[in-house]
């Protein structure tokens, strides 16, 4: 059974789109640097990475910052839903393009659980598939984050004219699209979150309460 992933909002910060799309580039860059510093554990079975006090930090690692990007996306999500022009955009609307837009890609995964996205106070729910994917590594995880950030970015920038350019959507067309890349960004997390624990044996569990727990202790969220 998939295990729910629940990520905070910022509530102590005042993150615009702008300093959140910069926050999910830097995030990115240092999930790239915590992934070649594991690569030559990568390959060791799930004894040996555990064994091993430097790759077991390692792992720790780069499960954290999988979890920094996707907070990264909740955080846009939420201060998407703050603006007018995304009112008419549910959660269930947008869960639902996503399993649509995978099965159109040929990605598979189980159809038996119930994907959602649900929002109880301060937190926000995420059951996402844990997509079947052959010979996936941590390093194609990097190189597709880094492909949906670029189409992110494309509605945030040049569809939207960011530099001058003939505005080629709608701003609330733009904002949904923009959703709907976040989401395939933390959906690339959660699939390589999930095959962490089943390689390496993380526990997601505690890697979110000390997500969370390090995120309370800077300051930019409450319980």
């Amino acid at each position: 059974m998939l295990e729910s992933i629940y990520l905070p909002k910022l509530n102590h910060l005042v993150p615009t789109l702008d300093s959140t799309l910069l926050k999910i580039m830097e995030e990115a860059g240092e999930l790239a640097r915590a992934v070649l510093k594991f690569l030559p554990f990568e390959s060791l079975q799930r004894d040996l990475v555990l064994q091993n006090a430097a790759a077991a930090v390692l792992l720790d690692d780069v499960a954290g910052e999988l979890l920094d990007v996707a907070q990264t996306c909740v955080t846009m999500i939420f201060v998407m839903e703050d603006m007018p022009e995304f009112a008419g955009v549910s959660t269930e609307e947008l869960i639902n393009t996503h399993l649509s837009k995978l099965e159109a890609k040929g990605y598979r995964f189980d159809h038996t659980p119930a994907y959602s996205i649900t929002t109880e106070g301060n937190y926000k729910y995420l059951v996402l598939p844990r997509l079947l994917l052959e010979e996936v590594t941590l390093l194609t995880t990097v190189c597709k984050i880094q492909e949906e950030l670029g189409e992110l970015t494309q509605f945030l920038g040049k569809r939207l004219g960011a530099s001058g350019e003939t505005s080629r959507l709608p701003r609330d067309e733009a904002l949904q699209g923009c959703a709907e890349e976040l989401l395939d960004v933390a959906q690339c997390c959660f699939t390589m979150m999930y095959i962490l624990a089943e390689r390496y044996g993380a526990d997601i569990g505690i890697l979110v309460e000390r997500h969370i727990e390090k995120l309370r202790r800077k300051g930019y969220c409450t319980r």
